[in-house]
């Protein structure tokens, strides 16, 4: 009898690679609760060094995944040489299918030869690294989740070929809104295949058809399911919420004002001196109209050379402190971001959030309508602007003026509709548990 229950319980195994970042771990982190709850063993497959070192510095994940020893189980598999041939394997890929070389008779015969030659290679090394605790595996029905870039790499068609009992879901990095046009109605009246074996996680459908433009993800196969941003449901959200409550209601009592600023470091988005202008802002802003100040930074994932630590032997009010932005906001009175996703994880716990950063300025992936840029997040209804220093400090004076207690705007409809998914996922999947008779 017991081996009978073991068995069973085995055959529920939900299996996760990680590639990227915490990103990746963090969007699916409640539909990992779920399964675990639903007496599914965990398995957690980094391939990169580099995601398993930013998990290790998201304080909130790295202990969820930490304290489940039982039931979770991590394993590494990344390390130089391995990524290397990995990356080596999805260029090659990526370079056929942009040259399109299959299509030129010269070259065709021998193109054909080699890519069958490097495509055994990259997939014998990439499977002969995988643990084989995993590999083990391979014949029983497992749900495995992996980012939906993942869909453009070879490594997706050798798992798919290995673990061919199994079902797949790819899923987003982050709850980035990818859509152009946010007024655009949407209705799911399209029969949904609960028994496919792929299925792509979506935020919202207008998400699908922005990724969608090069038609990669139009796979017959591929089960479309728009569950909104599983992080974002109440179920998962009330306790953070009723810490921030607490917390923002003791302002009368605490010496010091708490601020949280999201930041972005040097890359395609800043450059150095923008970064260091945002920075500097930031902190003359706040030093001159808040006396008592604790402010906690939170550097963005790939954010390494920053002016943040250049500031900080001159401010001690400054802490940089690596972890979930929803375990920071539980403790702070408001936040500041360089424009970021995180917004909206501090708007949906009900912390007032001010966005410092200016559109018309650093135009990449921004929105452009009468004849100006803006952001995603302000189109929403889900910050405060501020473009400079002076509309920045405007706004931390209203705050101080209303000891900090503002109200949460009305957001734009699309962003409620976005909720609303992100409170219905359990269902979509009860209904996939159910067709595979994994109840």
């Amino acid at each position: 009898m017991n081996k009978k229950l073991e068995r069973s319980i085995e055959d529920k195994t939900l299996i996760a690679f990680i590639s990227g970042s915490a990103g990746e771990l963090d969007w699916i982190l409640p539909i990992i609760d779920y399964h675990l709850k639903k007496d599914f063993n965990i398995k957690i497959v980094f391939l990169t060094r580099h995601a398993y070192i930013s998990v290790q510095r998201n304080l909130m994940i790295y202990n969820y995944i930490s304290k489940q020893t039982s039931a979770v189980q991590v394993y590494l598999c990344g390390g130089y040489f391995f990524e290397k041939i990995e990356h080596l394997g999805y260029l090659a890929y990526r370079v056929s299918i942009k040259l399109n070389l299959v299509k030129k008779p010269i070259i065709k015969i021998i193109y054909n030869l080699l890519s069958k030659i490097f495509n055994r290679f990259f997939k014998y090394f990439f499977l002969k690294n995988l643990p084989i605790e995993i590999l083990n595996l391979k014949n029983i029905k497992c749900f495995i989740f992996s980012e939906f870039p993942n869909l453009r790499r070879p490594r997706d068609y050798w798992l798919r070929e290995v673990f061919n009992s199994s079902i797949f879901f790819y899923h987003p990095h982050s709850p980035h809104i990818y859509t152009q046009d946010l007024d655009r109605q949407y209705k799911d009246t399209e029969y949904k295949n609960f028994h496919s074996n792929q299925f792509l996680l979506l935020g919202h459908p207008s998400d699908y058809f922005a990724i969608n433009v090069r038609k990669e993800l139009i796979a017959s196969k591929l089960e479309k399911l728009f569950i909104g941003h599983p992080k974002y449901s109440n179920r998962w959200l009330k306790n953070f919420r009723d810490k921030s409550f607490n917390f923002r209601s003791s302002a009368k009592k605490r010496n010091k004002i708490n601020i949280l600023v999201l930041s972005r470091g040097i890359g395609s988005y800043l450059d150095t001196e923008s970064h260091s202008n945002l920075v500097e802002t930031t902190i003359g802003a706040i030093h001159d109209l808040i006396p008592n100040y604790n402010l906690i930074v939170k550097k963005h994932p790939r954010e390494k050379s920053s002016h943040w630590d250049v500031v900080l032997k001159s401010y001690p009010s400054i802490k940089i402190i690596d972890d979930h932005i929803l375990n920071l906001v539980t403790a702070v009175d408001f936040v500041i971001t360089f424009w970021s996703s995180g917004a909206m994880d501090c708007y949906e716990i009900g912390v007032p959030v001010i966005e410092l950063y200016d559109p018309n300025k650093y135009t990449k992936q921004q929105y452009f309508e009468n004849d100006l840029y803006t952001t995603i997040y302000r189109k929403l209804g889900l910050v405060h602007a501020a473009d400079n220093k002076k509309e920045l400090e405007n706004i931390v004076l209203s705050f101080i003026k209303n000891k900090f207690d503002i109200k949460s705007a009305e957001p734009h409809s699309f962003y409620t509709d976005l909720v609303d998914r992100s409170n219905n996922w359990e269902t979509d999947f009860d209904k996939i548990i159910s067709a595979n008779d994994l109840k």
